[in-house]
């Protein structure tokens, strides 16, 4: 456990050494900032056209910015999984990491980690945002709280996948656009369900991201879909670990 905790902090440090996270933080925060303001604008103009009768803010305003945000996510984390691996490699570092005692499980658990630990910076814009609405309201708070653990869940699958496929390539600009790519497979997937019957449809709905993250941002915990997400979580964890370990067979 040491040793995971060690490459994690080594790792998580590294991102502060690159512009990376720096332009990822910076930019998901200008975007999640406009996307927030623009619906509460039109919150705010719906709320005024209902007159008397109460609009739902979490249905109305939270749900679909948290679903704005997991959109967001997409495109900006595979900036930060391609070079989990991918620059250890081009480096040549990883070979020097894996003639050490260090265990691939515990080099791949580690980059992991450092991962969710800029995931979790990367969120806290989006909770300051919806922090505001208690002010000047009352939001019900198990909604939000589902919500944020679903673009949690959301996040820590992309990096998992886009780790595993930073972890059989030395390119960061393939891992990085191979990664965009699946996730947004996974998105699309849904909308081929929706046009299909019988079991293509249920497959491919459940494939995707789309229904199990929407179960969040409506309050609903449902055990199928924990076991999507970590079921994702732990393949790529899994895939990566293996190719690494098929590279130290190559050292």
């Amino acid at each position: 456990m040491r040793s995971v905790l060690l490459v994690a902090r080594r790792e998580f440090v590294g991102y502060w050494t690159t512009p990376v996270a720096y332009v990822v933080l910076v930019v998901f925060l200008m975007l999640s900032g406009i996307f927030f303001f623009g619906q509460l604008s039109e919150f705010v103009a719906a709320s005024r056209a209902a007159q008397n009768t109460p609009v739902d803010v979490n249905q109305e305003l939270v749900r679909p910015y948290l679903y704005s945000a997991s959109v967001m996510l997409l495109f900006l984390l595979p900036l930060v999984s391609m070079r989990l691996v991918a620059e250890e490699i081009r480096l040549g570092t990883l070979e020097i990491l894996l003639t050490s005692p260090l265990r691939e499980s515990a080099l791949t658990l580690g980059k992991y980690l450092a991962s969710l630990g800029l995931l979790a910076v990367l969120l806290c814009g989006p909770l300051a945002h919806v922090l505001v609405l208690f002010i000047f309201g009352k939001p019900e708070l198990a909604p939000i709280l589902t919500g944020f653990l679903g673009l949690f869940l959301t996040g820590a699958a992309y990096l998992s996948l886009g780790l595993f496929i930073s972890a059989l390539t030395q390119n960061q600009i393939v891992a990085a656009t191979s990664s965009f790519a699946l996730f947004i497979s996974l998105w699309l997937v849904h909308w081929l369900g929706e046009n299909m019957h019988g079991v293509p449809a249920r497959i491919f709905t459940y494939a995707s991201f789309v229904d199990h993250f929407d179960s969040f941002g409506k309050g609903v915990l449902t055990t199928q879909d924990f076991i999507f997400y970590l079921s994702l979580i732990a393949l790529g964890v899994y895939g990566a670990t293996q190719a690494i370990l098929s590279r130290r067979w190559k050292t």
